[in-house]
């Protein structure tokens, strides 16, 4: 990779898709557009005016980070509960033949975060590392013996769905998660989750963002609602660790600007349900602004490509 040109990284999110040239540590010539989720070939569309830009053209490596569920082995998104038109969109073929000079790969948005954490964030280059993303849903990612985990066709190390119902004594019930599991992480600890822990407790439906405004002016149910999540973040990095010695944690996306809020019962939670001689060895790491970490996550996927 010459590093005059880059690497144009792409960001499909919930809503929008960002974008950026990234160089070194650096990204250029960002933007973001709402996303056109019509259909597989307006979408294609999109993409490929992103990349033809201008200030692109000399980009020869076109990293992509997705929600899915995907066919990583046939570069195929295969649905997404964000955008429900998009249905068996072979976006790497699509794009690679419109653009047969550019190598163009995709990837879970997920695991993209956690490759843009590895070589790009605060504890880059740390051979085992765990990374929630935190944001309408829980995500994540595994760097284990320094390389990303992906599982059965990119399937590996689905946090929000690791089962912590009944953990406390403040769900009766345990939830239906979208998955149609019960009792699922991101059932407390997402945003979504957050905003029905305060609606339970008060008849009223606010976003986490608003709840966790009123938590800091002192609002004991908005408070209880962000312990909540943290307990429950706190239940699931500990089996991280008792599973696989998982020590080291990022947490990330915009539940997790509330540090303040979640970290106390977080590592509360966690050293209750490990074993002692982890307690000093642990490392939990919040990001904030880190609105570049999709479009780093994104060209990173080349980066672990030269590893390799």
């Amino acid at each position: 990779m010459a590093e005059t040109t880059g690497i144009l990284g792409i960001d499909i999110g919930a809503t929008s898709i960002k974008y950026g040239l990234v160089r070194g540590n650096q990204v250029f010539h960002r933007g973001s557009e709402p996303i056109a989720s019509q259909s597989n070939a307006a979408l294609l569309e999109q993409l490929a005016g992103i990349i033809a830009r201008a200030e692109f053209s000399g980009a020869t490596q076109v990293g992509i980070g997705s929600p899915g569920p995907l066919d990583l082995e046939r570069g195929i998104i295969v649905a997404s509960a964000n955008m429900p038109q998009i249905k068996n969109f072979a976006v790497v073929a699509e794009l690679s033949a419109r653009f047969p000079q550019k190598a163009i790969r995709l990837e879970n948005d997920a695991n993209a975060a956690t490759l843009g954490e590895f070589f790009y964030g605060k504890l880059r280059g740390m051979p085992n590392l765990a990374v929630f993303t935190l944001g309408t849903g829980v995500g994540g990612g595994c760097i284990f013996a320094g390389k990303l985990e992906r599982g059965v066709n990119g399937n590996f190390f689905e946090i929000g769905h690791i089962p912590i119902a009944g953990f406390s004594a403040c769900s009766a019930q345990p939830r239906r998660c979208g998955c149609g599991a019960l009792g699922c992480l991101e059932t407390y600890a997402s945003a979504t989750g957050i905003s029905l822990s305060y609606q339970e407790a008060t008849g009223e439906k606010l976003t986490a963002a608003e709840i966790a405004r009123r938590a800091q002016s002192g609002d004991v149910a908005a408070v209880r609602a962000y312990t909540l999540a943290g307990e429950a973040l706190g239940i699931a990095a500990a089996a991280l660790t008792q599973i696989m010695n998982l020590l080291h944690f990022i947490f990330t996306g915009g539940v997790a600007a509330a540090e303040n809020l979640l970290r106390a019962a977080l590592e509360k939670s966690w050293r209750e349900h490990t074993f002692t001689f982890f307690h000093d060895k642990a490392i939990f790491h919040f990001t904030h602004g880190d609105e570049d970490l999709g479009i780093l996550g994104a060209a990173a996927l080349f980066l672990e490509n030269a590893q390799t």
